[in-house]
């Protein structure tokens, strides 16, 4: 029996920054190291943060309980932490692929389809994790990943992605539908609704509503903003953004008058806790015109899953793959304030009502850990080893024998314009 043995997670090297993905990123690292002993998660960095490898300022930035061996590669001579959103550095993917190979673990783990071609093309054995459906100008790049060998798998976080991959070339074996999760000690201790508001300041009498997340426009943002000026007695607290973002939020608020908005900015995983505890209601307005509406179930709703604190969200089938209308949440239609106000209203003045849907999603997530979640991708990764061809996830061959397929073709490619000039 094929057993595994060690594995490297590359991601895409933008690690600590604002970006969802990452925070995802960094909670599965923590829980695979917990059950790999040769565990690595591999990221860009400078000279100074290589050789610190996992610090305080990380820990905190990601709520991570446990240091595990984060690999900084220092690509950049000086970087001024965290990452900018649009991070992408082709010299890293190079870096990264060369030090997994040298590394030679038993499954390389990534969720950047361009490490993992490369990778794939090498011959080393993959688990690709992904989360967005294949779009139509690319389907032949990924119908090509998903005919490899040795790519182990896909793990990905819907059904409805599930079945996309599946039209598109990839064996219903070498699926993993596996949903989103949450860290449930980063919400511990659990914190009463008047103890979070007297350690953010906030005043005990307020009826609050909390949206976690990004603030772009695809995010509900307009809704959010509409619902608040149809409910001028409530206050709406908004936590994250990147800084532009906050700017531009603020404007929309002052050009129409609302004074009932709270903008608070990124925090730290740490943090957000307090900020969901101080909540009447936790709203999740998710636009149903995103490109990506149809495959996204956010990482915000788990945790207000866990914050025991009722939620009203977008009626949108993704998000309705854990979110059921009067059981654990309320849900409205997207992208209309109307609903979401009445919604709201609702759970004010129904009381029993809220407590009810509050609970009932508190004892659901408990189950929906990144540890059990983990356990998961793990036992995937597990089978689909026996299924595989010794040779495939013997790749050092494979390496040596494509550097030299790159070094060749570039030959081939140079002498006859070398020759030419020699005539000329």
């Amino acid at each position: 029996m094929k057993t595994l043995k060690s594995l490297i997670y590359l991601s895409k090297g933008n690690l600590p920054s604002k970006m969802a993905h990452t925070v995802q990123i960094a909670k599965m690292a923590q829980a695979f190291s917990q059950k790999i002993k040769n565990f690595e998660l591999v990221t860009a960095g400078d000279a100074f943060s290589a050789i610190q490898g996992m610090n305080s300022e990380f820990q905190n930035w990601y709520g991570l309980h446990h240091k595990f061996k984060l690999v900084r590669l220092p690509i950049h001579i000086k970087f001024r932490y965290p990452f900018p959103h649009n991070y992408e550095n082709q010299i890293f993917y190079k870096v990264a692929i060369l030090y997994a190979c040298l590394k030679s673990p038993s499954v390389v783990y990534t969720r950047t389809p361009a490490i993992a071609d490369i990778l794939l093309k090498i011959g080393v054995p993959v688990l690709w994790e992904w989360h967005e459906p294949i779009p139509e100008e690319s389907k032949s790049f990924y119908q090509k990943i998903f005919a490899y060998k040795n790519l182990l798998g896909v793990v990905t976080t819907l059904p409805q992605l599930a079945e996309n991959y599946i039209d598109n070339g990839l064996l219903k074996n070498k699926i993993l539908v596996a949903a989103n999760a949450v860290d449930l000690k980063n919400f511990l201790p659990y914190q009463d609704k008047q103890l979070a508001r007297k350690e953010l300041s906030i005043y005990q009498e307020d009826k609050i509503v909390v949206y976690s997340g990004h603030l772009y426009e695809y995010k509900g943002i307009p809704t959010i903003l509409e619902t608040a000026r149809l409910l001028p007695e409530y206050k709406f607290v908004l936590v994250g953004g990147w800084a532009d973002d906050v700017q531009k939020v603020q404007a929309a608020c002052q050009k129409i008058g609302l004074s009932n908005i709270t903008l608070v900015g990124h925090v730290h995983q740490t943090k957000l806790a307090s900020y969901l505890y101080a909540a009447d209601v936790l709203i999740l307005p998710t636009s149903k015109y995103w490109d990506l509406a149809g495959a996204t179930c956010p990482l915000k709703l788990f945790d207000y899953m866990v914050s025991r604190r009722p939620i009203v969200a977008s009626a949108l089938p993704t998000i309705m793959t854990v979110a059921r209308d009067q059981q654990n949440a309320i849900l409205a239609e997207p992208d209309d304030p109307i609903s979401f106000k009445e919604a709201i209203l609702s759970l004010f003045e129904n009381p029993v009502l809220a407590n009810t849907i509050a609970e009932c999603a508190f004892q659901e997530v408990q189950n929906l850990t990144w540890d059990n979640r983990a356990e998961q991708v793990l036992q995937f990764i597990t089978e689909r080893l026996q299924e595989v061809d010794e040779d495939v996830v013997s790749y050092r061959k494979s390496f040596i024998k494509y550097i030299k397929q790159k070094v060749f073709s570039r030959l081939d490619n140079y002498l006859p314009s070398l020759q030419s000039s020699q005539v000329r």
